[in-house]
């Protein structure tokens, strides 16, 4: 999508006031972030969307859907894939359907250090915790999906990604998951160091 400008200063000033309301970022252009954030507060029929934003392919989506799968991802539509002990099983804590899938942090094993947990509740609350167990988070977890924590949950020694693990920090592409405006973003990025995907979400507003 190309983004459209304002010509004017008053047509400037009604685009960033228009993303001030809507939690965009405030850069005056009206592009694929700007137009997704409008739609997901008016509540608009199209989810779930997929697109490209600041240069990357992000879904948007009302709710999540976890699963532990083995079978190519190209068999979903409008999914991604986490991290899997070789391929077979998740390696993080994951919640689907109120069931426990995995109930441990990835690094609980070998050093008991917690990571970053997103989850709903079946109220439909969202949260985020850091936490070492399923046991940890709160009663009546719809969904829950364990990873290395951003935003302000990002400090990856607590989590245990250093040492022989700081590998997941390098320049790589990595997969992402956040909630803004009560809806669902799963994203893909592609030659990023962890804190580069941390300033991406910051952008997206997260």
């Amino acid at each position: 999508m190309k983004n459209v400008s304002g010509s004017t200063a008053e047509e400037a000033r009604l685009i960033k006031a228009i993303q001030a309301a809507v939690g965009a970022v405030q850069d005056g252009s009206i592009g694929t972030q700007t137009l997704s954030d409008v739609a997901c507060r008016l509540n608009a029929g199209c989810f779930p969307l997929n697109l490209t934003i600041y240069g990357n392919p992000v879904i948007i989506a009302r709710d999540a859907l976890p699963a532990a799968v083995k079978a190519p991802l190209s068999n979903y539509a409008n999914a991604i894939s986490g991290s899997f002990n070789n391929g077979s099983a998740p390696c993080s804590i994951l919640v689907a359907d109120g069931k426990a899938v995995h109930e441990v942090a990835c690094h609980y094993w070998d050093e008991k250090k917690p990571e970053s947990v997103l989850y709903r509740l079946n109220s439909g609350v969202f949260g985020a915790k850091r936490v070492t167990s399923v046991r940890e988070l709160p009663d009546g977890v719809k969904w829950a999906i364990g990873g290395m924590g951003l935003l302000g949950l990002y400090q990856p020694a607590a989590e245990g990604f250093s040492g022989r693990f700081a590998d997941v920090l390098r320049k790589t592409a990595h997969t992402f998951a956040g909630v803004k405006n009560g809806m669902i973003y799963l994203g893909y990025v592609q030659n990023m160091t962890a804190l580069q995907v941390n300033n991406y979400v910051k952008k997206l507003g997260l």
